[in-house]
């Protein structure tokens, strides 16, 4: 081989590095596709309707050989969620999908991305600054849903209680001001006998339930910001009897609330779509890839009865 063809061979292979190294900082190139690489970071495995949005989500870029996505569980610890975010930023991720562990302590990460110029969605909660694209539901809805169905459906000086979500979160607050301000203004003759967080956990609401139990001898309705603490006080109520004539309300319109308001077990669901919510942020990458600038996404809520539970099931 001549000194020619070596020179040739070596500003060859030079070439292709530049070229695969291009590609990689574009994102990848798959089957001559450019690949959008996405850092998913999920706030709570272990929280039933984020794990079921990140898995419809999963679900759809499977599919789709033109995303290839990270998935981290910062397990509801701030802390471990902003390294993860930092670590898609230093991996240079062309999209940064965040459900955060906590609307205000999350705003340096998403902070931290705007300055890396890379695009980042805050899907179900909101973060509380920075530059995101907010795809979810309008919490306060959700509450003047159970409060406008309640209105009608409570008993003359009924008594009820509020089994609230996890303390910190807008969602949470939101569902309750809409549920209490809606209500108070309708149905003064409404006593609610107590007010106090589950956390969105099942076995919690089951066991404040209980207390509940034993505190008051007449509970006509337990209203809650989600399906989870919803079924556990059905469980509760139902263990002691007690169920007959409670109406319970949740949020989320999971599977198992759905098929308990077709029996009767729940009065009550506010559908907050975990598909649509999953399918809004895939459009929205799609968008932010196509070189568009997406807004903000509202997914509508709608109130799910034994008159329509049919359509869900």
């Amino acid at each position: 081989m001549t000194r020619k063809t070596v020179n040739a061979v070596i500003i060859a292979l030079v070439m292709i590095t530049l070229v695969a190294s291009a590609a990689f900082a574009r994102g990848g190139q798959q089957g001559g596709a450019s690949v959008t690489r996405v850092g998913y970071a999920n706030d709570d495995d272990a929280d039933f309707f984020r794990k079921l949005v990140r898995d419809t989500f999963d679900n759809l870029v499977k599919g789709d050989t033109s995303f290839q996505v990270t998935f981290t569980n910062a397990a509801a610890d701030l802390q471990t969620q902003l390294d993860q975010i930092d670590n898609f930023i230093i991996q240079k991720m062309n999209v940064i999908v965040v459900q955060p562990a906590d609307t205000a302590a999350i705003v340096p990460g998403i902070e931290a991305a705007n300055k890396a110029g890379i695009p980042i969605i805050s899907i179900v909660s909101r973060s509380g600054g920075g530059n995101s694209i907010y795809i979810g539901t309008k919490y306060i809805d959700a509450g003047i849903l159970q409060a406008e169905y309640m209105i009608k459906a409570l008993p003359p000086n009924a008594r009820i209680v509020y089994m609230q979500g996890q303390p910190g979160f807008d969602h949470s607050r939101d569902r309750r001001t809409g549920f209490l301000d809606t209500l108070a203004k309708s149905r003064p003759d409404v006593t609610v006998l107590a007010d106090q967080t589950a956390n969105y956990d099942r076995a919690q609401g089951m066991k404040l339930m209980e207390d509940w139990i034993q505190a008051f001898p007449q509970i006509d309705g337990v209203i809650c910001a989600n399906d989870q603490m919803a079924l556990g006080a059905l469980q509760a109520l139902r263990m002691a009897n007690r169920d007959r004539g409670v109406l319970i309300a949740g949020v989320d319109a999971t599977d198992e609330a759905c098929q308990e308001v077709n029996k009767g077990g729940l009065a009550m669901t506010v559908l907050q779509s975990a598909p649509e919510i999953a399918k809004g942020c895939y459009e929205t990458i799609k968008k932010i890839r196509a070189g568009e600038t997406p807004s903000d996404l509202i997914i509508p809520q709608l109130p799910i009865t034994k008159d329509n539970v049919a359509a869900y099931l």
